[in-house]
């Protein structure tokens, strides 16, 4: 039973064209989803402010309650961690690049009744008793404590609306979530939400979020040390009729594992009509998309689907044995944190076995390098790893990761160059960095105002100085990742991040 409240809105962009997914499943097909990877935008987003995290959407698509979903877009020209790929969505570092094409949205699925949603109307409203496929993609902020599951799509007559300052959430019964509900805890890759579902008649309006209360939202420790909530980047937003096409089955790629390691086959797609898995004449599933095998021999398994009264099949490989370790990526991140400046080395990789550790070795000339520090490695199907040298060196600095097995074995990454050019921002000095009880803002010029500004874009403190030099009482903040904004007499602004651990 929907339990939400309904408001009508009689507005609606006038689309003059349609829009096509290609996919190897989807051909040609058109997507009754406007804007559906967040690209178009009347103004590009700025999210420094509480108001530019209002007033910044994509095109088409609306903010159904007061505490707003979050857009980012790479048009935004912001300091660092304030965009795309860095940004600080759920309060603290993240660090992720659209699925596709220049932008995202974050929404917050579980944050103490405070949830986050967004909506769009559809090109077309649903046909009663017709069939469709949605889907959307996701992935988990790396600032989140927690991944969570009822991760769904909620298709209603009317737009709908939520008081989240008053926590008052879209409680309601979403026709898409994945098969069992999984909690999703991927803050490296994308993962697919999707499903088929049946239109009552007259549904026109999609929105996206978590539609279930806290109590009855299951969630999975994932960092520790972060926000004490789950926000997910959005991506790729799709819905389709069923009557002019068939949505292929979907075996999951053809995949490498080690003996003793397991890879999950298959999708989480609900709702498909009739289901069965072989391997070889021998039935093995007849109810699940997707689920995790672990064979001890290279294995085919078969997929065998009705959607619609289409039938489809498809097959994937699992070949089993040893793999060697992959890179995926390796990026030089140059900071400056106060007086102290730094490079940060971060790498993802992936079939790590029996990988005891990681060097980062650095260079002056490309070819003698020296370990400047060491990292445990996690030894999962993909890891990610950052760490920063404090005192690099001024001009070209060389660095190049060395793993190293437990027997001893090693593998090299490909080598990665920064030129480091050591400065201030605008002649503004902040320190130290990070910071507790107190923090010291200099500049050679008068400031006039500083501002300091949370990681949902609030303005926490504000105050006019007119003086080079101010110290900043931080008792008056709570822990985390903060954004100093300073504006000089002339003018000039600059934004620094800030630290704070008291």
């Amino acid at each position: 039973m929907l339990t939400i409240n309904i408001i009508q809105n009689n507005t609606h962009k006038l689309f003059m064209g349609i829009v096509l997914f290609l996919t190897s499943n989807l051909k040609a097909q058109t997507n009754l989803v406007p804007n559906p990877s967040f690209e178009q935008y009347t103004i590009c987003p700025n999210n420094t402010t509480i108001s530019g995290v209002h007033n910044s959407k994509p095109d088409d698509w609306n903010k159904p309650d007061v505490r707003n979903a979050v857009y980012f877009n790479i048009c935004q020209n912001l300091p660092p961690h304030l965009g795309i790929p860095y940004n600080g969505f759920g309060g603290k570092f993240s660090y992720q690049y659209p699925r596709t094409g220049d932008a995202y949205v974050g929404l917050s699925y579980l944050n103490s009744g405070y949830q986050n949603y967004i909506q769009t109307q559809l090109f077309d409203s649903c046909k009663k008793g017709r069939k469709y496929y949605a889907e959307y993609d996701v992935n988990l902020s790396n600032a989140s404590k927690y991944g969570c599951n009822n991760i769904g799509m909620l298709f209603t007559k009317n737009a709908v609306y939520a008081d989240t300052v008053n926590q008052n959430l879209l409680l309601a019964n979403p026709q898409i979530l994945n098969y069992g509900n999984p909690i999703v805890t991927d803050t490296m890759g994308w993962v697919k939400i999707s499903g088929i579902f049946t239109a009552q008649g007259g549904e026109q309006y999609l929105t996206l979020g978590n539609f279930k209360s806290e109590s009855n939202t299951q969630t999975k420790i994932v960092t520790p040390t972060g926000y004490g909530g789950s926000a997910y980047y959005v991506d790729d937003v799709a819905v389709y009729g069923l009557d002019s096409f068939c949505l292929k089955a979907s075996a999951g790629k053809d995949t490498a594992i080690t003996v003793g390691d397991s890879v999950f086959i298959g999708s989480y797609t609900n709702g498909i009509d009739s289901i069965k898995w072989l391997n070889g004449n021998n039935v093995i599933d007849s109810i699940r998309p997707g689920f995790w095998v672990h064979p001890t021999a290279t294995t085919s398994y078969i997929l065998q689907q009705v959607v619609n009264g289409c039938f489809s099949a498809d097959t994937v490989v699992v070949t089993v044995g040893t793999v060697p370790l992959k890179f995926i990526s390796y990026t030089l991140v140059s900071s400056l944190r106060g007086t102290e400046q730094s490079i940060e080395n971060i790498w993802q990789t992936a079939n790590e076995i029996n990988v005891s550790h990681f060097y980062i070795q650095r260079s002056l000339n490309g070819k003698d390098f020296t370990a400047i520090g060491k990292v445990k490695a996690q030894n999962k199907l993909t890891n990610e790893y950052s760490l920063t040298d404090e005192t690099p060196n001024e001009g070209l600095n060389y660095y190049k990761i060395e793993s190293v097995d437990f027997d001893g074995r090693k593998q090299y990454s490909e080598t990665r160059i920064l030129n480091f050019k050591p400065q201030t921002l605008n002649g503004i000095s902040i320190f130290p960095n990070p910071a507790k009880d107190f923090v010291t803002i200099e500049s050679k010029d008068i400031i006039k105002q500083i501002k300091v500004i949370n990681q949902v874009g609030q303005i926490v403190y504000s105050n006019t100085i007119n003086r080079t030099s101010y110290i900043l009482n931080l008792t008056l903040f709570s822990n985390g990742l903060y954004i100093v904004q300073t504006t000089k007499t002339n003018g000039e602004t600059s934004t620094q991040k800030l630290t704070i651990n008291n």
